[in-house]
C-alpha cells in the first residue's frame, strides 16, 4: 500500500529530507510552532510495520509531498 500527503507550503530543502525523520529536526524554513516530532513518530510507526517512509519531489514543484509504503498482507 501507498499512501501519500501533500500540501502547497514552502516545501522541505533537498538537503533537509533525510534529517527531517529525526526527533527534534525542523527544517531552515520552519516558522513558529511545532517541536520537529511529527515526520520522527511517523517514520517510527512506518518502522515497525516494516515499511519506508521518505519525503518524495513535491507535485509542480510546490509544497511537500511524504510518501509512506506498507507491505501487503498475505492471509
Amino acid at each position: 500500500m501507498v499512501v501519500e500527503v501533500s500540501d502547497e507550503g514552502p516545501g522541505i530543502a533537498p538537503e533537509d529530507r533525510n534529517r527531517v525523520f529525526h526527533r527534534f529536526t525542523r527544517g531552515d524554513r520552519a516558522v513558529g510552532g511545532g517541536t520537529g516530532l511529527g515526520l520522527a513518530i511517523a517514520r517510527w510507526a512506518v518502522d515497525l510495520h516494516g515499511g519506508e517512509i521518505v519525503v518524495a519531489e513535491p507535485v509542480a514543484g510546490r509544497g511537500c509531498r511524504i510518501q509512506i509504503t506498507l507491505p501487503g498482507v498475505v492471509a
